[in-house]
């Protein structure tokens, strides 16, 4: 049982090289991505080619996150497996696949079993692409940065798999306040079913992450979930 929960040792060797910088960077990382978040919403809201084509808008956002992530890498010299290029990846991808089967029948298939229709092909394709920038963006900032880098400034794994995951709750909320017109209590005490599957997606992609090193089992449950949601017609 212990063994399950043992993290990898690459990972672990990583860990032990964070320092205060790192962990610092971390939280400038987190607050750079909500800051762009709001800006998002704001000319969502104000801006009508922004709402006419914010899928592409969006994608420019994520795009930004990655490049500032890996200049962050670049700056403290350090290597790309570092964010999980690398690790045991056939291990990851075996985890991740077997988790994105899970969420593809309980987000899309088990509807469309209970006669609701897909959307169609066409968005479906254009979905597929945003949502993997999305996901690919989210876990680079979130499960192989933040949540390695703030062990710098918290000599404690699990602690910082909370506080990550706190973090990564709370990204989700200044677009939809702005953008929606949602409150906090529609986020928050009307939500809480909403919050807990966030907060427990975290865990298991940050699970498989600290099992494998290796980023590509955890971006693929990530996009497989956010897309097979996505492309049922509600």
């Amino acid at each position: 049982m212990l063994n399950i929960l043992r993290s990898n040792q690459e990972y672990n060797n990583n860990l032990k090289k964070y320092t205060k910088k790192d962990g610092l960077l971390a939280l400038l990382l987190f607050v750079i991505m909500t800051f762009f978040i709001i800006i998002q919403g704001v000319l969502y809201v104000k801006v009508d080619f922004v709402r006419d084509n914010s899928r592409l808008v969006s994608g420019v956002f994520y795009f930004l996150m990655i490049i500032i992530t890996l200049f962050f890498i670049l700056i403290r010299k350090q290597d790309l497996d570092t964010i999980g290029f690398g690790g045991r990846w056939k291990l990851s991808l075996l985890i991740g696949g077997l988790l994105s089967l899970i969420y593809f029948y309980n987000n899309c298939l088990s509807h469309l079993m209970n006669g609701e229709k897909m959307i169609p092909f066409p968005e479906v394709v254009s979905l597929a692409i945003f949502y993997f920038f999305v996901a690919f963006g989210e876990e680079i900032v979130f499960r192989c940065y933040i949540n390695t880098r703030l062990y710098g400034l918290i000599k404690n794994k699990f602690v910082v798999l909370i506080v990550t995951g706190v973090l990564f709750v709370v990204m989700h909320f200044p677009y939809r306040m702005i953008a929606y017109g949602m409150t906090l209590s529609d986020l928050t005490i009307n939500n809480m079913s909403w919050i807990i599957n966030v907060f427990v997606f975290h865990f298991m992609l940050s699970f498989i992450y600290m099992k494998t090193n290796s980023i590509f089992g955890i971006i693929i449950p990530h996009w497989i979930s956010d897309l097979a949601y996505a492309i049922v017609l509600k």
